[in-house]
């Protein structure tokens, strides 16, 4: 939009409604004014007002302005004070394994801070299974829950002699299991890792332990509770949580529903929820359409995910420094002094991104590690130039990405997402216990993506963090841990910057720039309203912001029953 376009095209609505006279077909349907539109234009202007036709922005500007083009059949709607903000873009989330682990018993961090209180709920949800059945129990965390003292297969035999168990941890990256359980999945001490950093952990004599290591050797365990048909309910309520939150487009990086299914379920009496984006795993390609479409406003399969490493968590990222040797480290299951690996070499990491990029599909790699990000970008050199849309590859975590990286991944066009809640969550483990505190204090480097022209985004990788916009903006911009400290000060960014994040360059990440991430006209009107101007609020106090409403394409999707 021209600099001035805002301002031209509010004065030519305004003398069609007071020279010619406007007919109510051309009216808004919807006017919001009376409060602070922040439009997150090139700009970043702050407006007062803003009008909506047949789900579109149809203009922004003053109070007098847009009120001038309102019609008789126009809803009219007070904001007294209240913001208006673009809506947010979930751009890495996991919609699919929220709704699964949703239907497992909650042993996590942020329910249960005491060893005895997660195993009385785990205790308490086999006693309420049928003999027989299985038993899911999500959120294990040895880092949110202190005292922790995880069971290995023989405890957890005693726990549940009559049930298989399963135990997920809350970074989804490590599982528990007990002998029911491998039984039932078919795996014994003779059955082959599958590779690629996935692993059953076993003893000294060769026995399984119960400890497995990423979703790949979890699979088979996992059947049950993947049933589609028993996540209609709670994807459902996933979608609508999200919204709640005031997300109005989500990426599913992976571990989908059937795309068929997730269209089905998003849809509220005919009506969609929210925006889905899918990214497919090379175990979901089935499901990939021959080519890229972009006509559906609501759905659209963007490309493929790949991993190029693992977790932090469990010793699986790939970095140059060695992990820590801690009684934390050890509860985790972290060798001291390894370093992770590769999970592809670079001719196969190479032929795979040519491949998918050649047909029109983004890539997102799974990258956390500094070693991880250092071998990535010269795969994407050596496989270079790519064709397609920008984002053609996107950088998915970067936990450890080195700050020298940046510009070189910048130019071949790449974009980076953030989880930065790493910070958050689990900054004081990372730097006390898991990477040391050189390492701790070069991660997630926010600042620098923006400076060198990335534009980055922000993700809580639901269902490991809770999917709060306001917690990772705020995580973002004060990058202090849970007991305060601070990691990577250099690397903090400000308030226009993480409403950015969460917004307009979520759009560029999708590829739907030219109709959302920002508050102006001829873009979807998705957009919610909060209490509070998240340009005046204090840092400290972002997350104390509430949602009021949420619209999609112009339609009321939620509304704060306590407003």
């Amino acid at each position: 939009m021209p600099r001035f376009g805002l301002l031209y095209l509010s004065r030519l609505f305004v003398l069609c409604a007071l020279l010619t006279g406007c007919s109510a077909d051309d009216g808004p349907d919807l006017i919001l004014h009376g409060g602070n539109v922040l439009t997150v234009n090139p700009q970043d202007q702050v407006l007062e007002a803003l009008a909506v036709r047949n789900g579109v922005i149809q203009a922004v500007g003053s109070d007098t302005t847009i009120l001038a083009l309102q019609t008789a059949r126009t809803e009219i709607i007070d904001l007294q004070g209240s913001s208006v903000l673009p809506g947010f873009i979930a751009a890495h989330e996991h919609p699919t394994l929220s709704a699964v682990f949703n239907g497992a018993a909650d042993l996590s961090g942020f329910t249960h801070t005491h060893n005895a209180d997660v195993w009385a709920a785990l205790k308490q949800a086999v006693a309420n299974a049928e003999k027989g059945d299985w038993v899911y129990a999500g959120g294990i965390d040895p880092i949110l829950t202190p005292d922790l003292d995880v069971p290995m297969r023989q405890t957890l035999d005693q726990i549940a002699p009559d049930n298989p168990v399963l135990l997920v941890s809350q970074t989804l990256h490590s599982f528990w299991a007990n002998s029911r359980a491998f039984a039932e999945a078919g795996i014994d001490k003779n059955t082959p890792d599958p590779g690629d950093g996935a692993y059953y952990q076993r003893d000294s004599s060769g026995e399984l332990t119960g400890f497995i290591a990423e979703n790949r050797a979890a699979q088979p365990l996992l059947h049950d509770l993947k049933s589609p048909w028993k996540l209609l309910d709670r994807y459902e309520t996933v979608l609508d949580n999200l919204v709640a939150n005031g997300f109005t487009s989500v990426a599913s990086l992976g571990f989908n529903v059937p795309p068929l299914m997730a269209r089905f379920i998003s849809s509220d009496n005919l009506q969609p929820r929210i925006r889905q984006f899918f990214y497919l795993v090379e175990d979901e390609l089935k499901y990939l359409p021959e080519k890229p479409d972009y006509d559906d406003p609501y759905f659209r399969v963007l490309g493929v995910k790949l991993w190029h490493d693992g977790s932090p968590y469990t010793g699986s990222m790939f970095t140059s420094s060695p992990y820590l040797a801690s009684p934390l480290a050890s509860s985790l299951g972290i060798a001291a002094g390894s370093h992770g690996e590769a999970m592809f070499s670079q001719a196969e990491m190479q032929a795979k991104i040519q491949r998918y990029t050649a047909d029109g599909w983004q890539v997102a790699i799974h990258s956390q590690g500094d070693a991880s990000a250092r071998a990535v970008t010269q795969v994407i050199k050596t496989a270079g130039p790519l064709t397609g849309q920008l984002p053609v590859l996107r950088l998915e975590h970067g936990v450890e990405l080195p700050a020298d990286r940046i510009a070189p991944l910048a130019k071949m066009g790449v974009s980076a997402s953030f989880h930065i809640n790493h910070i958050l969550y689990y900054g004081d483990a990372l730097e006390d216990s898991i990477i040391g505190s050189r390492m701790a204090q070069q991660v997630l480097p926010v600042r620098s993506a923006f400076e060198q022209g990335m534009r980055p985004t922000l993700h809580a990788d639901s269902p490991m963090f809770p999917a709060n916009p306001f917690s990772l903006m705020q995580t973002a911009i004060a990058r202090t841990t849970s007991s305060g400290r601070t990691l990577n000060a250099a690397e903090a960014i400000d308030i226009h910057q993480a409403l950015r994040a969460m917004t307009i360059n979520g759009a560029y990440q999708l590829r739907i720039e030219a109709q959302a991430g920002s508050l102006e006209p001829g873009k979807w009107a998705d957009l919610l309203i909060v209490d509070q101007n998240p340009y005046q609020v204090a840092t400290t106090d972002l997350q104390q912001i509430k949602v009021q409403a949420v619209y999609l394409a112009g339609q009321r999707k939620y509304a704060n029953s306590d407003e």
